[in-house]
Order: structure tokens, then C-alpha cells, then sequence
């Protein structure tokens, strides 16, 4: 209680201070009356591209379920991609629970192969998002080093770090013993609590991968390319919002960068990068692009609150209609737990 409690305080924090932050000394009326001018073609593409991001996420996602189960359904797939994102947007994190719960109910599958597949997922992510972070600072490296320093000087260790862990990742698949040595690390240096959990997240995301054929290769890196390909489209299609506001000719080399600046956004725990969105995206458009701030900040409100309030609406939809909620899937990760680690290999 006490530590869900400190973690919910500490979201709400960086969640009001953000928007603190992005929206302090801006006229309400004059943002709403910029708002009103929004195309409505570009909102709807917006959504529409996200969707299909999604969709494709949900088809790369049958591939890293194929040790589990070799044909999952497409659609139960999809509703519980949305799921989670909708989760997330109501509670930081949550969906990452969400996902596995509604799949394994609907493919009856166990919930612990379904969370590994989530690992997986997420390291997939943060190479395909570290791959746009870097071609973007390279474009417009001065501008983030005027806008953003503390990103422009940490990318680099950042990505190296990356880089080793990949690196030690694949001599742990194809040596064991390697594996085994790490984890004895993790359980020497770290205090036992940590090291639990580092080491049950690094045995099943190994576990996971090993699992993988040869023949899910290709589509797993297809499915990544097509989903980040989608968000970006997403985002080029957002800098036609504000016809005449001069976003619109960012190009999609500054869609690219936006796109960067929203996964850092999505990863700081907040609900559905709420705050934390508003305050990266306008102060990109302002100190890159020289867009009046006022309309920058009308960007980043009208662009997020669309996204949230689709996929929330869907989201919440589908899981209610599964019968699926955040007790039961916190019920089935806690079982997950207590399962023995040789378990996890079955």
C-alpha cells in the first residue's frame, strides 16, 4: 500500500509539474481559440495511423507468442495491445499487466509466457527508438543542444550502454554458462530484493528469446520497422493541424524528432506521457523551429488529447467486454511470482 501509494504520489508530481511547466504564463483563451482552428483531417490521421501502429504491434506481437502458442488470434491480439495503452493512460505502467492478462485469457495461454513476450517488446522499442533519437540529434544537433543539453549529453552513454547489453545478450543464447554467471552477479552485487527481480526479468527475457525460431526472425524486425514507420506517419500527419501556424513545415525530418522526443516522454511514468508530452513537443517547436509558443502549446494539447481519448475510449471497451481488470491481472503477476524459475522454462 505504502509503496503504491509513494509510486501514484510520485507520478502525480511529475504529471502536474510538467504541465506546470509547459503551460505557466500561457492565456487559456488564446489557446482555445487556436484549438478550434484544428484540421480535422489531420486529427483523424493522426488516429488512424496510430491504429494501424497498433495493429501491427498486435501482428509483430503473434510472433513473439509463437513458443507459446503457434496461432493467435489477430484480433485478441489487437484488443489487448489497445488495452494496455489504455491502462497506461490511466495509470502508469498498469498496461504492462493489462496486455498479458487479456491474451492469456483469450488464447488460454499461461500469463507468465505472455509478460516475457512484454520484455521482449519493450527491448525491441528502445533499439528501434534509440535508432530515431540518434539520426535526429545528428540532424538537428545544435537545436538540442540549445534545447535540450541534458538529452543531447546523455544519448550517447545511453546508447552504448544499449549496445553492450545487446551484445551480452546474444553470447548468453548461445552460451549458458554465461548466463549462469551473470545472474550469480546480479544476485552478489545487488541487495536481495533488486536482485530477484533483475534476475527474473533477465532469465525470462532470455528464456523468451530463446524460444524464437529462425522463421520469426524477419517478421519480429518487419513488424518493428512498420510500427515505429506508422508512428512516424502519425506524427507527420499532426504537423497539419495548424495550417499557417509554420509546423507544417517542419518536414518529416522534424516529425522525426518530435517522434524521439515523445518516446522519451511515454518512458518518464506518467499517464500516457500527460505533462511530460506537452512540455518536450512545444519546447521542441518553439526552440527548433521557431514556432510561437502559444501555438506550440496548442499542438501538443490537441495531438495528445486525441490519441488519449481514442485509444482510452477503445481500450477500456475491449477489456470490459474481456472481462479483464487491473486486480486480476495484478492477482495473476503476483501467482507468476511464486512460480519456481524452471517453471517459466516450460
Amino acid at each position: 500500500m505504502n509503496r503504491n501509494a509513494l509510486k501514484y504520489t510520485i507520478a502525480a508530481a511529475l504529471t502536474f509539474g510538467a504541465l506546470y511547466l509547459a503551460f505557466r504564463g500561457q492565456d487559456v483563451n488564446t489557446l482555445f481559440s487556436i484549438v478550434k482552428q484544428a484540421n480535422i483531417f489531420a486529427l483523424f490521421g493522426i488516429v488512424l495511423f496510430q491504429l494501424i501502429a497498433h495493429f501491427i504491434r498486435a501482428w509483430r506481437w503473434q510472433y513473439l507468442l509463437s513458443p507459446v502458442k503457434t496461432e493467435v488470434g489477430l484480433f485478441n491480439s489487437f484488443k489487448a495491445v489497445v488495452a494496455g495503452y489504455a491502462m497506461n493512460n490511466i495509470i502508469p505502467r498498469a498496461g504492462e499487466l493489462i496486455r498479458p492478462a487479456m491474451i492469456a485469457r483469450s488464447e488460454k495461454i499461461p500469463f507468465a509466457a505472455a509478460l516475457a513476450t512484454i520484455v521482449l517488446e519493450r527491448i525491441l522499442d528502445v533499439v528501434a527508438l534509440g535508432s530515431i533519437l540518434t539520426a535526429s540529434l545528428f540532424i538537428f544537433r545544435k537545436q538540442f543542444e540549445a534545447a535540450f543539453p541534458e538529452i543531447a549529453s546523455s544519448t550517447l552513454p545511453v546508447l552504448i550502454v544499449i549496445a553492450v547489453v545487446l551484445i551480452l545478450f546474444v553470447i548468453v543464447l548461445v552460451n549458458k554458462t554465461v548466463e549462469a554467471l551473470l545472474l550469480k552477479l546480479i544476485a552478489t552485487v545487488f541487495p536481495q530484493k533488486v536482485a530477484v527481480f533483475l534476475g527474473t526479468a533477465f532469465d525470462t527475457f532470455t528464456t523468451g528469446l530463446r524460444g524464437l525460431s529462425q522463421k520469426t526472425i524477419l517478421p519480429i524486425i518487419i513488424g518493428t520497422i512498420g510500427v515505429w514507420l506508422f508512428y512516424s506517419f502519425s506524427t507527420y500527419a499532426g504537423i497539419f493541424v495548424f495550417m499557417g501556424s509554420g509546423i507544417e513545415n517542419i518536414g518529416y525530418d522534424g516529425a522525426l524528432a518530435l517522434l524521439a522526443l515523445t518516446g522519451i516522454s511515454i518512458t518518464i511514468p506518467t499517464p500516457g506521457g500527460t505533462g511530460t508530452y506537452h512540455y518536450f513537443i512545444s519546447r521542441a517547436l518553439a526552440g527548433f523551429f521557431s514556432i510561437a509558443l502559444p501555438s506550440a502549446i496548442a499542438f501538443a494539447t490537441i495531438t495528445h488529447a486525441v490519441n488519449y481519448i481514442a485509444i482510452t475510449l477503445l481500450g477500456l471497451f475491449y477489456m470490459l467486454r474481456a472481462g479483464v481488470s487491473l486486480g486480476k491481472a495484478k492477482e495473476a503477476n503476483q501467482e507468476k511470482k511464486g512460480t519456481p524459475k524452471h517453471a517459466l522454462r516450460t
